[in-house]
Protein backbone atom coordinates (compact mmCIF):
# COMPACT_ATOMS: atom_id res chain seq x y z
CA UNK A 1 0.00 0.00 0.00
CA UNK A 2 1.65 3.45 -0.62
CA UNK A 3 0.28 7.11 -0.08
CA UNK A 4 0.61 6.86 3.93
CA UNK A 5 2.73 9.93 3.89
CA UNK A 6 0.27 11.81 1.67
CA UNK A 7 -2.90 11.17 3.89
CA UNK A 8 -0.69 12.42 6.99
CA UNK A 9 0.41 15.89 5.30
CA UNK A 10 -3.45 16.04 4.42
CA UNK A 11 -4.38 15.90 8.04
CA UNK A 12 -1.73 18.44 9.39
CA UNK A 13 -3.02 20.65 6.45
CA UNK A 14 -6.63 20.27 7.45
CA UNK A 15 -5.27 20.80 11.61
CA UNK A 16 -3.37 23.92 10.64
CA UNK A 17 -6.54 25.34 9.18
CA UNK A 18 -8.46 24.72 12.11
CA UNK A 19 -5.74 26.52 13.79
CA UNK A 20 -5.62 29.54 11.97
CA UNK A 21 -9.61 29.69 11.84
CA UNK A 22 -9.43 29.48 15.27
CA UNK A 23 -7.10 32.72 15.42
CA UNK A 24 -9.28 34.58 12.86
CA UNK A 25 -10.58 38.20 13.77
CA UNK A 26 -13.96 38.36 12.72
CA UNK A 27 -15.30 41.86 11.28
CA UNK A 28 -16.73 42.68 14.82
CA UNK A 29 -13.74 42.30 16.74
CA UNK A 30 -12.06 44.85 13.99
CA UNK A 31 -14.80 47.06 14.29
CA UNK A 32 -15.20 46.97 17.89
CA UNK A 33 -11.76 48.73 17.93
CA UNK A 34 -12.53 51.40 15.58
CA UNK A 35 -15.88 52.73 17.14
CA UNK A 36 -14.54 54.09 19.79
CA UNK A 37 -11.56 56.13 17.59
CA UNK A 38 -14.38 57.39 15.21
CA UNK A 39 -16.55 58.49 17.38
CA UNK A 40 -14.36 61.00 18.74
CA UNK A 41 -12.55 62.44 15.99
CA UNK A 42 -14.18 66.22 15.19
CA UNK A 43 -13.24 67.44 11.82
CA UNK A 44 -12.67 71.09 11.38
CA UNK A 45 -14.07 73.01 8.11
CA UNK A 46 -13.01 76.19 6.83
CA UNK A 47 -16.04 78.90 7.38
CA UNK A 48 -17.10 80.73 4.17
CA UNK A 49 -19.22 83.68 3.81
CA UNK A 50 -21.73 83.18 1.49
CA UNK A 51 -19.68 85.31 -1.49
CA UNK A 52 -16.68 82.60 -1.14
CA UNK A 53 -19.37 79.92 -1.34
CA UNK A 54 -21.05 81.50 -4.21
CA UNK A 55 -17.92 82.04 -6.34
CA UNK A 56 -16.59 78.19 -5.19
CA UNK A 57 -20.08 76.90 -6.52
CA UNK A 58 -20.23 78.93 -9.46
CA UNK A 59 -16.40 77.50 -10.28
CA UNK A 60 -17.67 73.74 -9.58
CA UNK A 61 -20.73 74.32 -12.11
CA UNK A 62 -18.75 76.18 -14.80
CA UNK A 63 -16.13 72.79 -14.55
CA UNK A 64 -19.15 70.45 -14.99
CA UNK A 65 -20.09 72.29 -18.27
CA UNK A 66 -16.98 72.28 -20.05
CA UNK A 67 -16.75 68.51 -19.01
CA UNK A 68 -20.27 67.74 -19.88
CA UNK A 69 -19.93 69.63 -23.40
CA UNK A 70 -16.70 67.83 -23.61
CA UNK A 71 -18.01 64.78 -23.06
CA UNK A 72 -20.58 65.29 -25.82
CA UNK A 73 -18.11 66.24 -28.37
CA UNK A 74 -16.18 62.82 -27.70
CA UNK A 75 -19.67 60.77 -27.60
CA UNK A 76 -20.66 62.75 -30.94
CA UNK A 77 -17.12 62.11 -32.72
CA UNK A 78 -16.61 57.87 -31.53
CA UNK A 79 -20.68 57.41 -33.22
CA UNK A 80 -19.70 59.38 -36.14
CA UNK A 81 -16.40 56.97 -36.59
CA UNK A 82 -18.16 54.31 -36.02
CA UNK A 83 -21.02 54.95 -38.44
CA UNK A 84 -18.37 55.58 -41.19
CA UNK A 85 -16.10 52.45 -40.30
CA UNK A 86 -19.52 50.14 -40.40
CA UNK A 87 -20.63 52.09 -43.48
CA UNK A 88 -16.94 51.37 -45.21
CA UNK A 89 -16.81 47.37 -44.48
CA UNK A 90 -20.51 47.03 -45.48
CA UNK A 91 -19.53 48.69 -49.04
CA UNK A 92 -15.87 46.73 -48.96
CA UNK A 93 -17.59 43.30 -47.76
CA UNK A 94 -21.16 43.00 -49.34
CA UNK A 95 -20.78 45.00 -52.75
Amino acid sequence: MGGGGFSLDAVKVIRANRALLKKRRTFRDIRAEYEDLTSTTKLKFKELTPFQQQIIKDRIRKQAKKDNIHNLWVTVLSVILILFLLGYLYAEYMA
